[in-house]
Parts: C-alpha cells; structure tokens; sequence
C-alpha cells in the first residue's frame, strides 16, 4: 500500500514536471519580432542669426529718460504679465555693436498686450527699449483666449554678451512685470 501511495505521488510529480513549457520557450513558437528600426533623425537645423553691418538703433523716445537708471528707480509697482524673452532677432555689428531681442507680452490687469519694453543687465539697470504690437501669430495659437496675434515686441540693446532680463512697462507707465530673460553668451577673451 505503502509502494502504490508512493508510486501515484512520484507519477503526480512527474506529470506536474512535464507541463508545456512558457510559449515564448517553445520551440515551435514563432520567432519575436525583430524591434522596429531606429527612425532617422531629422538633421538640426541651425538657425542663422542675420546680420545687420551698422549700429545698434537708438532706443524710441520715450525711453530716453530711463536707459541708464535702475528698474526699481524708475519703476517701483510690479504688475503680472505674461510673456518670454525668446530669441536675438538680429546682431547689429557697427558702433556700438549690440542686438534685437525679440519676445512676447500680454498684461494680465489690462488684458491687452505690453506696449512697452525694458531690458536691464545683471546690476538691474536699464540698458535698452522697445515697443510692442509686433505680430505674433505663433503665441494667438498657442494662446486663442488673447484674441490678439501683435502681443509681440522687439527691443535693440548695444550689448553683445552677458545676461538680460526683459520687462514689461505696463500701469501707465508706473510698474514692471518680468518678461523673460536671455543670456548673450560669454565676453569676448582678452589679451593674454
């Protein structure tokens, strides 16, 4: 009896060791799929800044009174705006040499676009002034609720390296909101 209890144990083991192996064990199973081939990458485009052989313009009128001030002399409310400092636009190589920084605004008190720009250097002093209404039919899509494709605006500053930090002029004239920031990259090398 004892034989008989031992010999249907060992056949029960045994059947338990022969089960199917896992399908993907099988030898009859299909082969796996060979893995997608790599796409081929898109060459980067590298973007061509143009360039301009005179001067950096002047700043417009308006701004005459404040280029060389600090922000927080001239401007002491901040407001809330959105926007971004995006892109140099333009080099300018002539006396002074320096760029056109371009970017978006939109006032969020007003509702309407930023009509005026300050960009200040790392000390926060006014260094360049622009206007805004430039067309930006990128930021109408990608923002519909504006409702205004010239939340755009450009600012031209004679300096060539070096951060800056963009703002938009907006109460009347009585507050900033930051805009963005762009880096211009490092000074030129001196002498050795």
């Amino acid at each position: 009896m004892k034989s008989a209890t031992a010999l249907a144990l060992a056949a029960a083991l045994a059947a338990l060791c022969a089960c199917d192996r896992p399908k993907w064990a099988q030898a009859d199973a299909p082969a796996a799929a060979e893995p997608p081939a790599p796409r081929a990458k898109k060459p980067h485009k590298v973007r061509v800044i143009p360039a301009v052989a005179g001067p950096t313009p002047p700043p417009p009128a308006w701004a005459a009174s404040v280029i060389g001030k600090g922000l927080r002399d001239v401007y002491r409310k901040t407001g809330v705006c959105k926007g971004n400092a995006d892109v140099v636009q333009q080099t300018y190589s002539g006396d002074p040499a320096g760029v056109q920084v371009h970017g978006w605004g939109w006032d969020l008190a007003k509702d309407a676009r930023v009509q005026r720009v300050v960009l200040v250097d790392i000390g926060y002093r006014i260094v360049g002034a622009g206007n805004g209404g430039v067309p930006r039919q990128d930021v109408l899509e990608a923002l519909p609720e504006l409702g205004d494709a010239n939340t755009g605006w450009n600012v031209d500053v004679p300096r060539t390296h070096g951060p800056l930090d963009a703002y938009g002029v907006v109460d009347g004239g009585e507050a900033v909101c930051p805009l963005g920031h762009v880096e211009l990259g490092p000074p030129p090398a001196g002498p050795n």
